[in-house]
């Protein structure tokens, strides 16, 4: 009888995680946009953003979805003093549900326009979290953002 207990209890935990199901897609984005400086002038940015999105069900019915940009050769040139800059850094945010209606979200934004030849950068940093209780009560909330000339 034990034996059938525990056959009983390890079909019941596989049954659980194969419930759970993820997926991923991989695109690049052509990006090609204007990004004011500080001093007032424009870098006129173009290339590729990597694009990561993966959705995952829990096992309980929740949904988290994960997404993750990052530049991939994407330089741009200002366009009033011929400066030449390179975006780095990445753009994440991870968004958790779970069934009975609650949720969380957190976004990271680190976009940083390296300059070339001593010039300043332009450097872009957010956090940001949200979370919020099945009835609807927000218990976190903030939204930290900077931006370096």
């Amino acid at each position: 009888m034990r034996r059938l207990s525990v056959l009983v209890a390890v079909i019941a935990a596989l049954a659980l995680a194969a419930s759970a199901s993820a997926a991923t897609t991989v695109q690049k984005i052509q990006f090609d946009a204007d990004v004011d400086l500080c001093n007032g002038d424009t870098v006129h940015l173009s290339g590729t953003l990597l694009d990561i999105v993966t959705t995952t069900t829990t096992p309980s019915g929740g949904l988290i979805v994960a997404f993750h940009d990052n530049p991939q050769g994407i330089s741009g040139v200002d366009t009033t003093t011929g400066t030449v800059f390179h975006a780095t850094g990445l753009t994440r945010e991870v968004d958790v549900t779970s069934p009975p209606g609650g949720f969380t979200t957190t976004f990271v934004n680190r976009f940083h326009i390296q300059a070339t030849r001593g010039a300043q950068s332009f450097i872009v940093s957010e956090t940001a979290h949200l979370t919020v209780t099945p009835n609807g009560t927000v218990t976190v909330s903030f939204d930290n953002f900077s931006s370096t000339c």
